[in-house]
């Protein structure tokens, strides 16, 4: 895999010394939308990745005859579709109500528990803090992950009931943000650009025209790819902490 930031001549590759990798998001699709070809390029390179969806999206449709109960049903069917596709290993649904996503405690608490259960090296998640308006449950969703990973995760007494359940406190490395206006590291995905495609269109019911939807794709991460060298790819915000551990081993098969 080849990772560039824009302002490194010499770049590093961060991610692939790296073992496990947490995909935290608002909605279902989002993740295939902003970042699907790097998930499952980091798959191919051997990572174990796990998905968290913070609503069920059950809201997005345009049927006039659709329920809401309905399309959250089908929206998570949708989501396992695309994770298949992907590679994930697991993908876990915490089901707020579509527009409803406070970065509230409670929701920090169950980033926080995914994270200490999964012990993620890095965090895959909206940018909270893009320059132009964007969906609040994206906001909402960045900034919970954000102050999940740090300090919540890391601290023991915050959350001490999962402590007591078994669950240890967990340093995340890195969060690399998804969605942003203004990426510093810039991933090739022209070996992974039809995985992002065909798990994409397992979400039939926000995509219409998949033959559209595929050329939309093509055209916007080949448009961020051109001034790197690559055919296509796709852009993070790349935040570290200087948090000193080796990487999470991965899990013995």
């Amino acid at each position: 895999m080849t990772i560039q930031n824009p302002e490194n001549e010499n770049p590093s590759e961060p991610w692939l010394t790296y073992n496990r990798a947490l995909v935290v998001m608002a909605h279902p699709d989002d993740a295939e939308f902003g970042c699907g070809g790097t998930l499952a390029k980091l798959v191919n390179n051997g990572m174990e990745l796990a998905y968290v969806v913070c609503t069920n999206g059950n809201k997005g449709s345009n049927d006039l005859t659709m329920t809401s109960d309905r399309l959250a049903v089908i929206r998570e069917s949708e989501q396992r579709g695309a994770c298949s596709v992907i590679g994930a290993r697991e993908v876990t649904f915490l089901g707020y109500g579509d527009g409803e996503l406070e970065a509230s405690v409670e929701l920090i608490g169950k980033i926080v528990r995914e994270i200490r259960k999964f012990k993620p090296d890095i965090v895959i998640c909206q940018d909270p803090w893009r320059g132009r308006h964007n969906h609040r449950d994206h906001r909402n969703a960045g900034q919970a992950t954000f102050d999940a990973v740090y300090p919540y995760a890391r601290d023991h007494l915050h959350f001490p009931e999962q402590l007591e359940s078994g669950l240890e406190t967990h340093k995340v490395l890195e969060i690399y943000a998804t969605m942003t206006e203004n990426p510093d590291v810039i991933v090739d995905i022209s070996d992974s650009i039809h995985h992002k495609i065909n798990a994409l269109k397992e979400h039939k019911s926000q995509i219409g025209d998949p033959d559209a939807l595929e050329e939309r794709i093509l055209s916007n991460t080949s448009e961020l790819a051109k001034t790197h060298g690559f055919e296509y790819a796709e852009g993070f915000r790349r935040h570290t902490f200087s948090f000193g551990r080796a990487p999470t081993p991965k899990t013995q098969s």
